[in-house]
């Protein structure tokens, strides 16, 4: 079986590289056909905020700070012309590939997008794209005045990309596929990766000689880890902390680099473990001492040329041993290792001219590769394991399959001798317990007397164990089949309280039995079989009677909850040592009988319950002190007899009757959804999958329409394809009031980013948060209920 694993696993994995390269090219190939219709690459930059007016020079961009003598963290304003033929009639958009995430852009005077600048705090962490929607009449015809103040910080490469501007329809799949490309991809398969890694490590947890799952674990967390920092649009850390983390994470992978590598090459690391440790370890300590100082710089000169040495050796050996395993694993753990070396070399020349701030980062691609060849290792590991683990498991099988036999064999024959011994046994037995009982009338010898009661001991006793030799066999053979059915519990404690009462009052105890308070007992009913129940009970009561000496027995049962009931037998007799607890349930076994005392019965009785609580689903625990008693429980299911209940009124079927809504929506599910709901509400709705589609439609409907078919209430969509939600809102509510007509709106918005909630609470319109659920969509509609219906 190993083997077809192996052959199933080779071409699946092909066809993965494959299609992650088909992708991959498909995706770069999408994301290089976008052709805006304006690009700006000249601007004047200028330290400070544009408010402060200072005067700017003229910069290229993609620009690079470092060059122009400028040192992050700084503030600056980039200021730009972007001449317009004439003034467009549709949105446009403008796309900045590369632009902090502390920045503010203006357009003509108006204010388009501003993230992450309150107060004066650098917090911008990476240079994202970013398209900012322009709406129509913001760009004129002739010279626009473009303004984008921004705050940098060190961690990447100080700048911003060349501006682009053109229709809004047209720019929106090639920025979409562009951000997929360069955001989501990579930061997607780092935390899928990150999170792989954590499994790592629990395996490694769980198996401490497999050294290689923890220093890989370890590798993959600090790398992706790292990586994931290369997305984050803003971090609150002061600026040293997170230039230290980075010059840290880059020691500590190196670290656990070589000692992956080297465990994987089978390499001897007792003289190499602390030399390593220095470098993972010992180089983060003295950039600690000096963080946020420019010894810091001079500390990455001598420690970076150290660490990729030893990353080149490390590498050289990983490749060397890959090409002794199997094919697809060696080019998998070629690729992995080799490329995140180069690409770690690639991303080191952000600190150099050689590349400008829209490059991509190469280790955030290239670490998934790395695991997917290890991955490969453990695959080759993995189907090993299942080969030995499967000719064990067959020899295993085979051996417990001959024990087995054996076993239900010789239970089989016990089982037949059993019953057929009882069976045999029974008839004489009863015939001479009759003959017994005859002699007593007949006989008046006081010494015949004397023996005719102590024969009639013996057969009790050999009736006994007939009894109960039977019981067990037809337990065992599986003769015995419950009949589940609605019991009251009340009958039940009478009978048992009948056949056991005589017993207890032999000995002088007390034998009582406790129904819960509060309840009628014939309204007391469980789920069970009536006749095994009693057996249980009987036994239970009859073995606390028969081990009890003074005191008594209390039977009782109380509330586990909403459906269970707790059935307990209380004793105060000798009780039960821990280390018999589980012997108790044996045949035969009695605690304290070594002699076979007939008269403590012949120890069956317990075997019989534990035998028949399994029939019935049930498990019967025991609780014993020495000395001072046992309790033995058992749950069942259950069954009150259900009360009357009155219905309450209905609620109106239709509270939107009369009403005229209108639904925007460009999620088709969800767009149905709400239009069934206000359907059937009793509205008359019509529906839109964007709001450029209404408002193309708004003139014929105005025009052709009466007043009663122009909606009371819009709701709306806040993100749409084109013209968003709170844009529809004003431009409908315009049209509307100049026909007189008062409309009501609803937005309804998925929207988390602070920037965007505060946006749509200025602007006065009522929101309505996803998800909702429909009570709340109607409250919301019935408070706008338009006056004439109220």
């Amino acid at each position: 079986m190993g083997y077809h694993l192996e052959r199933a696993a080779t071409p699946w994995l092909r066809r993965l590289l494959t299609w992650l390269l088909c992708c991959l090219t498909l995706c770069m190939a999408g994301a290089a056909q976008a052709a805006p219709a304006f690009i700006v690459d000249q601007a004047s930059l200028s330290s400070g905020s544009c408010a402060e007016q200072q005067e700017g020079r003229t910069v290229k961009l993609p620009d690079d700070w470092r060059t122009l003598g400028i040192k992050p963290p700084a503030v600056g304003c980039y200021r730009a012309r972007l001449y317009m033929p004439r003034s467009p009639v549709v949105p446009w958009a403008l796309r900045i590939d590369r632009l902090p995430g502390n920045h503010r852009v203006t357009v003509n005077g108006i204010q388009l997008s501003t993230r992450h600048m309150e107060g004066t705090t650098i917090t911008s962490m990476a240079t994202l794209p970013y398209l900012i929607e322009l709406p129509v009449n913001v760009l004129l015809a002739g010279d626009n005045d473009i303004e984008i103040d921004v705050r940098m910080n060190p961690f990447r490469k100080p700048g911003i990309a060349p501006l682009q501007a053109g229709p809004l329809t047209d720019m929106r799949d090639d920025f979409d596929r562009w951000a997929g490309l360069t955001v989501d991809l990579p930061q997607t398969l780092n935390m899928s990766v990150a999170g792989m890694a954590l499994f790592l490590l629990l395996a490694w947890r769980a198996r401490p000689r497999d050294v290689i799952f923890g220093y890989f674990g370890c590798l993959m967390l600090v790398m992706c880890g790292r990586n994931a920092l290369y997305f984050v649009e803003t971090i609150g850390w002061p600026a040293p902390v997170v230039d230290w983390f980075f010059f840290a994470a880059q020691a500590v992978s190196t670290y656990y680099v070589a000692l992956f590598g080297l465990s994987y090459a089978n390499i001897s690391l007792n003289k190499l473990l602390w030399p390593l440790r220095f470098m993972g370890f010992g180089f983060p300590v003295i950039g600690l001492v000096a963080m946020g100082t420019p010894y810091l710089d001079t500390l990455r000169l001598i420690a970076y040329p150290i660490l990729m040495v030893c990353g080149i050796w490390v590498v050289s050996r990983v490749v060397q041993t890959a090409w002794t395993r199997h094919w697809l694993e060696a080019i998998a753990m070629t690729l992995g290792p080799v490329g995140t070396f180069i690409s770690v070399a690639h991303d080191y020349l952000f600190l150099t001219p050689y590349l400008d701030v829209t490059a991509l980062y190469w280790t955030p691609y290239c670490v998934p590769i790395i695991f997917l060849g290890f991955a490969l290792t453990l695959m080759r590991k993995f189907i090993d394991a299942m080969n030995l683990s499967e000719r064990m498991n067959i020899t295993l099988e085979e051996r417990v399959a001959e024990r087995t036999r054996a076993l239900e064999a010789a239970n089989q024959s016990k089982t037949r001798f059993l019953a057929s011994a009882s069976h045999d046994l029974r008839q004489p037995t009863a015939a001479i317990g009759l003959l017994v009982s005859l002699l007593r009338q007949q006989t008046k010898d006081p010494e015949i007397k004397d023996l005719t009661n102590m024969l009639d001991e013996a057969v009790s006793s050999m009736e006994s164990l007939l009894v109960g030799l039977l019981d067990i066999s037809r337990l065992d053979a599986g003769a015995v089949k419950p009949e589940f059915q609605s019991v009251g519990l009340h009958d039940v404690f009478q009978a048992v309280r009948i056949h056991e009462k005589s017993a207890a009052d032999g000995k002088g105890l007390r034998l009582r039995f406790r129904l819960p308070r509060g309840l009628p007992g014939s309204q007391l009913m469980v789920l069970t079989d009536p006749m095994l129940l009693h057996s249980v009970l009987r036994n239970l009561v009859a073995n606390a009677i028969r081990y009890t000496h003074s005191g008594g027995v209390l039977v009782a049962a109380r509330r586990r909850g909403k459906h269970r009931l707790r059935i307990e037998v209380w004793d105060t007799g000798i009780g039960i040592a821990p280390d018999q607890i589980e012997r108790i349930f044996e045949e035969f076994y009695q605690v304290g009988n070594s002699a076979r005392d007939r008269n403590r019965g012949i120890g069956l009785g317990l075997a019989i319950v534990r035998r028949t609580a399994s029939i019935l689903g049930e498990q019967v625990t025991v609780k014993s002190r020495l000395g001072r008693g046992s309790c033995f429980a058992i749950e069942l299911p259950l069954n009150l007899v259900a009360s009357k209940r009155t219905e309450a009124p209905a609620a109106p079927t239709q509270p939107l009757t009369g009403r005229v809504i209108w639904l925007v929506e460009d999620d088709i599910l969800l767009r149905r959804a709400i239009g069934e709901m206000l359907h059937s509400w009793g509205a008359r709705t019509r529906t839109w999958p964007d709001g450029e589609s209404l408002l193309d439609e708004l003139p014929a409907l105005i025009n052709d329409g009466d007043e009663e078919s122009l909606p009371d209430t819009l709701i709306t969509d806040y993100r749409l394809p084109g013209i968003n939600g709170l844009h529809l809102v004003q431009t409908l509510g315009v049209h509307l009031r100049s026909q007189g007509h008062q409309l009501h709106s609803i937005i309804i918005s998925g929207d988390t980013d602070p920037a965007e909630i505060a946006r749509l609470s200025a602007s006065g319109q009522e929101v309505l948060s996803k998800p909702f659920r429909s009570e709340r969509l109607l409250e919301r509609l019935n408070a706008r209920r338009p006056a004439t219906m109220a």
